[in-house]
């Protein structure tokens, strides 16, 4: 039987406080869905070359960014965190007029990766999946993460270290976050529940602030949720806590590395 309750529902102070039940996003109805998804953009891509649909990307703007530092240095490095199969790598090789230089990684749960490996097989070598963001000598011209980093508790230490991961931009894409308190919520997910965060925007801008970038560029995120594009639904909430869109919000590393 189909779920036709609230997305969200409790506000919460942490995640140790949300009544979580597996399997959540490791569960096989996710990696299925996940694999349905990133067939259809291949097969787009593979019949429509020149102008491919998987580059209409309305998700953010990490294509357009990385055509920008493609364009200047010849290649780019990108850091994808929560970058499920691929789909976000599909959708910026397919807007790259060449591909020669491009080196993508996306960081994921252990199931997706072993999926997204099978998946891709040997065809594409400048894609890797890693269970475990890269150390921190390493740098990616971009860090890219879309809908995402409200699924992890401890969510400013993640956004310290994806700071630290950035040569220069760092990109969040569908991000909860606006004008209401902080606070952690249950979400439904075919038989789950998931913690998750929705932000109040200035400690979200602020935490980011604190690790070496600045907001260069804000917008609304179209949410599509069951199909419609639509206003998040949260009228079971309290005005207070009530989102009414998610936003993308992209900073640039202050002065030097």
């Amino acid at each position: 039987m189909t779920y036709e309750g609230p997305i969200w529902e409790g506000v919460y102070r942490s995640f140790s406080e949300v009544p979580a039940e597996e399997p959540g996003f490791d569960g096989e109805t996710w990696i299925s869905n996940s694999l349905k998804r990133i067939a259809a953009l291949r097969e787009e891509a593979e019949r429509n070359v020149l102008l491919p649909p998987a580059s209409n990307y309305r998700e953010g703007l990490l294509p357009l960014l990385a055509a920008l530092g493609y364009n200047e240095n010849g290649s780019v490095r990108i850091l994808d965190f929560g970058g499920g199969l691929g789909f976000t790598y599909y959708q910026t090789i397919c807007g790259l007029p060449r591909t020669e230089g491009v080196e993508y990684h996306v960081v994921e749960r252990e199931a997706v990766c072993r999926a997204g490996k099978e998946f891709f097989g040997a065809n594409h070598s400048n894609l890797q999946f890693l269970t475990e963001l890269p150390q921190t000598w390493e740098r990616f011209d971009i860090v890219h993460s879309g809908s995402a980093i409200h699924y992890v508790e401890d969510w400013k230490q993640l956004l310290s270290r994806l700071c630290v991961l950035s040569r220069k931009y760092l990109l969040l894409v569908d991000v909860p976050a606006g004008n209401i308190p902080t606070f952690a919520a249950a979400q439904h997910y075919y038989g789950s529940k998931i913690p998750v965060w929705f932000f109040n925007i200035e400690e979200l801008l602020s935490a980011v602030g604190s690790f070496g970038h600045e907001l260069i560029f804000k917008s609304v995120y179209e949410s599509v949720i069951r199909g419609v594009k639509q206003s998040l639904p949260m009228q079971n909430f309290e005005e207070q806590y009530r989102l009414k869109q998610a936003c993308n919000l992209l900073f640039e590393r202050l002065g030097d590395e």
